[in-house]
Formats: structure tokens, sequence, C-alpha cells
């Protein structure tokens, strides 16, 4: 069940064992474009003025002034002030203030989902659910020859939503493990049988199994949280687009 940000207050806190994921509504009737534009940085509002879409201007202002927003009730800050780096292969992290905060941001269509920790390595996947030509000779290219033999034998009207399960999961793990197009999602082995739950079943290099895979989907869109702890307690928020 989504909590709706209100019953939290203005700040949160992420305690240890926990993680947080944010559903974020980027069509919401209730955002103001120009409050949220305002709390962008100059270079994040010259990206989002380099859209030619108004409609993907709009959510790309909702979604990462969502993130500032956010952040900024778990460290005391404001929107604004926060300040964003990117590792050695380009995963964000939050520089400044100098808080142990572990977030990873996914967005696909109108949501956006965002999940937070104060200790674990996580990483979330989002994809809207769509028909796709030569799904096999994807994943054939994509998956490890099992995961595709797996999808190729479920009946065809499964077929589809096995892909995006299987490809959320290997995203949302290999964005948690930070290391960008080093990691072939050939290299290791997720589940996808409907029946199974998600879980990381195998690497092509020494990894300690003890990451969790959660399914975050919805109608239309296929989603997965991924974080290097065995049992994480996961607690699920509804943002409000809010005025300052």
């Amino acid at each position: 069940m989504w909590r709706n940000q209100a019953d939290v207050g203005p700040s949160v806190r992420c305690e240890s064992g926990e993680v947080h994921v944010w559903r974020i509504d980027l069509d919401s009737p209730a955002i103001s474009l120009g409050t949220m534009k305002a709390s962008l940085s100059h270079k994040e509002r010259e990206r989002a003025d380099s859209f030619r879409s108004k409609q993907a201007h709009d959510r790309w202002v909702a979604s990462r002034a969502a993130l500032r927003h956010i952040l900024s009730t778990y460290t005391g800050s404001k929107p604004l002030s926060l300040d964003f780096r990117t590792g050695p292969y380009g995963k964000p992290f939050l520089s400044s203030p100098a808080i142990n905060i572990l977030f990873n941001l996914s967005h696909t269509g109108g949501l956006a989902l965002l999940a937070i920790s104060s200790e674990s390595f996580l990483g979330v996947d989002a994809e809207s659910v769509h028909q796709i030509d030569g799904l096999e000779e994807i994943s054939r290219h994509f998956f490890a020859p099992s995961e595709t033999g797996e999808i190729m034998a479920l009946a065809p009207q499964n077929r589809l939503s096995a892909f995006f399960a299987c490809w959320t999961r290997k995203e949302a793990f290999v964005k948690a493990l930070g290391k960008g197009l080093r990691v072939r999602l050939d290299q290791f082995r997720v589940t996808v049988r409907p029946e199974e739950p998600p879980r990381l079943v195998s690497c092509d290099w020494p990894e300690p199994l003890r990451w969790s895979l959660t399914d975050l989907s919805e109608s239309n869109v296929a989603a997965t949280l991924a974080i290097r702890t065995a049992t994480p307690n996961i607690r699920r928020f509804d943002f409000l687009m809010t005025y300052d």
C-alpha cells in the first residue's frame, strides 16, 4: 500500500534496514511546473529546455524536481541547495549536504519511482509495457540463453510480460551495482517465469547472492527494485506536488 506524503510530515528518516520507495505521478493535475522548475539548477533547466516535446519537458521537470523535493525532506535542506555529482560510471549521488543517502530514480511515461536507503546499494527500473517486434531476437541478444529459453517456452500471451519482468530485474540490478555498461545483461541470471518470485539466480563473477529483487509493477508498467540485502523492510510513499 502506498502511503500519502502528508502522513509522514515535513521530514522523513530512513531507518536501518529500511528502503523507501516513492511513487511520483508526473502528470498530476496538482503540479505547478513553474514552482517545480524553480527548484532546479541552471544546468537542469537547460536540460529541460532541450526537449522538443512539451510532454517530455514537463515530465522531466516533474521527475527531477520531485527528486529534489523528496531528498530535501531527508536532509533538512532546501531543494535548490542540493548538489548532485556522478560517479565514474555515471550513477548520480548527493554530494552536498554530506549525508548518507543512497538513491536511484527511474521514470517511464507518466510514472517515476524513487528508491532511497541509508546503507544499502540499490537500483530501480521501470518500463512501459508495449508490443515488441523481434522479441526472441532481442532476448537472445541481451539475456542469458537460459532466460531466453524460459521466456520462449511460455505461452505466447505470457512472453511479453516475462520479457519486461526480466528486463527490469536486470536493469535494476545493474543500476544498483553502479558499474554502467561494464556489466552485460547476459552475465547474470534472474527468474522470469510468472510463478517464480523475483530473484537473482547466479552471476558470472563472485557476487554474494544476498540481493533482494522486489516487483513494483502496476498496470502497463513493469518495475523492479534491487537492493543488496536479503530481507529489506520496504516502505512506500506517494509524492504530492506541493507549493513552496
